[in-house]
């Protein structure tokens, strides 16, 4: 698969849950009395990068209902897709775009490229807030040994090829891409 194939894959990838996120954001407000919102930022939430997330939609029937759109879906290939992309051997398996694992030795990433990135990214100062349904930020950051896990929600495909970027800046060579409970049955 050439870089201009792999692109239109990620494209798509990212296509798919956000048309099942608006398409849920309208269910879930037509059921709602009161105000609601989507892409609602919290703080202070343990074990998520910078203790931030973004619940995707919040009802507020007098009281605030937060409630996440998971995805149910995803975009079928093979497994087996190799690339070099930015100098680093990147394998990729099937995955959600709310829930991107990439596996790689954490210890060598740049914390303040990173933490760039997701300020960026997640919008904290909220340059980018808006009243659509689709912010373009995503929603979170897990970072654990061996492995990073992005709720990209509904940032544009260039949050995902930004942070490949950082990646690579960090030194990272190997970066295995997915999502575990979709890839590893199609192993």
């Amino acid at each position: 698969m050439d870089m201009a194939e792999v692109q239109e894959l990620i494209s798509r990838i990212r296509q798919k849950y956000v048309d099942q996120f608006v398409s849920a954001v309208g269910e879930l407000a037509a059921t709602s009395r009161g105000s609601h919102a989507t892409e609602v930022k919290y703080a202070n939430v343990d074990s998520f990068y910078r203790n931030f997330i973004a619940v995707d939609f919040v009802a507020n029937d007098g009281q605030p209902d937060p409630q996440f759109i998971n995805s149910d879906t995803y975009l079928k290939f093979s497994p087996d897709i190799h690339a070099s992309i930015g100098g680093m051997n990147v394998s990729i398996a099937p995955f959600q775009w709310d829930q991107v694992r990439f596996s790689f030795d954490t210890r060598n990433l740049n914390g303040d490229l990173f933490d760039e990135w997701f300020q960026s990214w997640f919008d904290i100062d909220g340059e980018r807030e808006t009243r659509d349904i689709v912010g373009n930020i995503i929603h979170s950051a897990l970072l654990l040994d061996g492995q990073m896990t992005i709720d990209f929600g509904t940032a544009e495909v260039d949050a995902f090829w930004h942070l490949l970027h950082i990646l690579s800046r960090s030194g990272i060579r190997s970066l295995a891409i997915g999502t575990d409970k979709i890839a590893l049955p199609l192993n």
